[in-house]
């Protein structure tokens, strides 16, 4: 048995059956601008554009991204990270005189989000690189990390654990804005947060 064809390959294809648009690692990479990029940029700000309309141009759009890539790879900063998704910042629009709330994720209108799901995703850290199996992005921002392992792999899922911990360890870049984690092995399907 394979962790790539028996665990990796159909969460991927159960995750495009379901509306997630499937990019493969090599595109996530170009979209990410490398493997120290968080995001993918240009998706985060059209959908930024998008969601936020008279509150968002161009520049405002780009000075959110800006703030967005500031975040430190810490528990602190990833729950300024929630607090981003969660529409709990603001952006002062001069043509209005006042602070407006923006949004990354449209949570009332699921359907005005764009999501991906890719593979093989690359993080270089400040010393260790590192590759989660599994990622996937809502709007271009990284909300979840799936670690798979092998089906008839004896203990897979606390080794999938084990190797979250290390990622974590080695890698805090990986988890800067992903608010959860989980490991399968296809059987069994555990998650944190």
């Amino acid at each position: 048995m394979s962790e790539k064809s028996d665990v990796q390959e159909p969460l991927l294809k159960y995750s495009q059956e379901i509306g997630w648009d499937c990019v493969k690692s090599a595109d996530a990479l170009k979209l990410r601008g490398g493997d120290r990029g968080l995001y993918f940029t240009e998706v985060l700000k059209k959908q930024l554009l998008k969601l936020n309309p008279k509150v968002l141009n161009e520049e405002r759009a780009n000075t959110v991204i800006r703030q967005l890539n500031l975040l430190r790879p810490t528990i602190e900063d990833n729950q300024e990270a929630l607090r981003w998704m969660r529409g709990e910042y603001s952006v002062f629009v001069p043509e209005e005189n006042r602070e407006r709330n923006i949004r990354l994720i449209d949570f009332e209108n699921p359907e005005n989000n764009v999501y991906h799901v890719t593979d093989e995703w690359r993080q270089q850290g400040v010393v260790y690189p590192n590759r989660a199996d599994v990622v996937f992005l809502i709007n271009g921002v990284p909300v979840a990390i799936a670690e798979t392992k092998s089906a008839g792999k004896l203990d897979g899922l606390a080794e999938g654990v084990e190797q979250i911990r290390r990622y974590h360890r080695e890698t805090p870049e990986m988890f800067t804005a992903t608010q959860v984690f989980e490991v399968t092995e296809m059987l069994n399907f555990f998650y944190g947060v």
